[in-house]
């Protein structure tokens, strides 16, 4: 084989890995990566693309990593460009969305610590508060041992962006190929998500079939690990409501007759009244009203169980009386069969008419602001007219800002992984360029 140069290997450790695109703006240092991606790129299916700012890289990689489930990757150059990355890096760190984030870095000669080097920086430094795991790469030899670390890292528990700051004396040394080993991703990190343990599955499935108002509540974590059809199919097995949080909509669709918009009166007096709740990686934050009364029922009467694949975040806002720590997804799965062992399906539930009856007249109000023909023009007629040109599958992005709040009363979310909204931060921003990334992603 010869020798490889050190961008070269880095280009082919991200073909392996399946990336499609790489997100960012030309810079010096960076040039030997794209030149290796002109290179080898185009055979792979793998492009860079250029944006007009950095920021907007990161976003359309979040959206990317949005919408198909897989890490985007961005990248910056040494300097400004790096830090130009951190807004956006910023909104997928609260968002808990697996990113890869790339940074040219000065010769290793002359950095930590630097020694007056122009646009000189302490990359690893600024991404540490938004990024789970950072690291130079600072020898030709461990390129491929610190992506692999890198993917690993992103998508491994709670996914999250991660960080590798690339020096540019290690991108264009060479070294013998044959000494490196490029491994495909099954060889070095878990395809599957953990299962909770077996007795307290059977627990949860008890507590949940012997419950009179069980109420099932998705967060973000559903959707990152794919649990939508889990989260139906539990619902209608048990008739049990479901209520997401705002940055989980279309979990299940909300034309769902077990579907209760979030922060609507309907889902707030569901969320109320029930008396066991499955909690469904999320954590229960400001805008689900830190899972406190009124908003939801009394810690010592209503029964709280919680399933996440962090356990750090388990009773994070309010006590849990069960916690299964696990992938939502396989989770999900294993409480399902244990609770068709202990019941036949159960048929809807008397509260149900009026939970919808009461989310109906909440919405209505609404309704009524958007028939209006008065100028200037309400948003919501923007809202409801928007939503009724797309189909119901189309994918939504929603900017920050009060744009957010008008959608949320409006448009409806009929699919998983279709609604665009950096929901824990709402930055500003990022509706252009999470718009590029979401269309790149799923181009039909």
């Amino acid at each position: 084989m010869g020798a490889i140069m050190g961008a070269d290997v880095l280009v082919k450790c991200l073909i392996q890995e399946n990336v499609r695109f790489v997100f960012g703006i030309p810079g010096g240092q960076l040039c030997p990566i794209l030149d290796a991606i002109r290179r080898f790129g185009g055979d792979a299916g793998l492009q860079f693309i250029m944006t007009r700012h950095e920021q907007a890289a990161a976003h359309m990689a979040d959206a990317y990593a949005r919408v198909t489930g897989e890490p985007g990757v961005c990248m910056g150059t040494v300097g400004p460009g790096a830090a130009d990355l951190v807004p956006g890096v910023y909104a997928a760190w609260a968002d808990s969305i697996p990113m890869v984030v790339l940074t040219a870095q000065n010769q290793t000669w002359k950095s930590y610590p630097e020694r007056g080097s122009m646009q000189s920086l302490d990359q690893i430094g600024l991404f540490q508060p938004i990024t789970k795991w950072s690291a130079r790469v600072a020898h030709w030899k461990r390129i491929p041992e610190l992506v692999h670390a890198a993917f690993r890292a992103a998508v491994s528990g709670r996914p999250r962006p991660v960080h590798l700051d690339l020096h540019v004396d290690v991108m264009v040394g060479t070294g013998d190929e044959e000494s490196l080993d490029i491994a495909p991703p099954t060889r070095y990190r878990a395809d599957r998500g953990p299962v909770a343990q077996a007795e307290l599955i059977e627990q949860a499935a008890r507590m949940l079939v012997e419950a009179e108002r069980p109420l099932i509540h998705p967060g973000g974590g559903a959707l990152r690990s794919g649990a939508w059809d889990e989260v139906r199919e539990l619902a209608e097995y048990l008739s049990a409501p479901v209520t997401t949080s705002q940055g989980a909509c279309g979990v299940i669709p909300e034309d769902h007759p077990l579907c209760l918009i979030p922060g609507g009166f309907g889902a707030l007096g569901a969320q109320a009244m029930a008396d066991v709740v499955l909690l469904v990686g999320g954590r229960l934050g400001d805008v689900d009203f830190w899972g406190q009364p009124p908003y939801w029922g009394e810690p010592d009467a209503q029964k709280l169980i919680q399933i996440d694949i962090e356990p750090q975040v388990v009773g994070l806002n309010r006590p849990v009386d069960l916690a299964l720590i696990g992938d939502a997804k396989a989770t999900l799965r294993a409480l399902i069969d244990a609770v068709k062992r202990l019941t036949k399906p159960i048929p809807e539930r008397p509260d149900m008419a009026e939970y919808r009856a009461t989310q109906d007249a909440w919405l209505s109000q609404f309704a009524a602001d958007a028939a209006s023909d008065k100028t200037p023009i309400h948003p919501l007629r923007l809202m409801r007219d928007v939503r009724a040109f797309f189909p119901r599958d189309a994918i939504t992005v929603v900017d920050g800002g009060n744009t957010n709040v008008w959608a949320h009363y409006l448009n409806r979310v009929y699919a998983p992984r279709s609604f665009l909204w950096a929901a824990d931060s709402g930055q500003l921003g990022t509706g252009l360029p999470f718009a590029i990334g979401a269309k790149l992603a799923a181009p039909d």
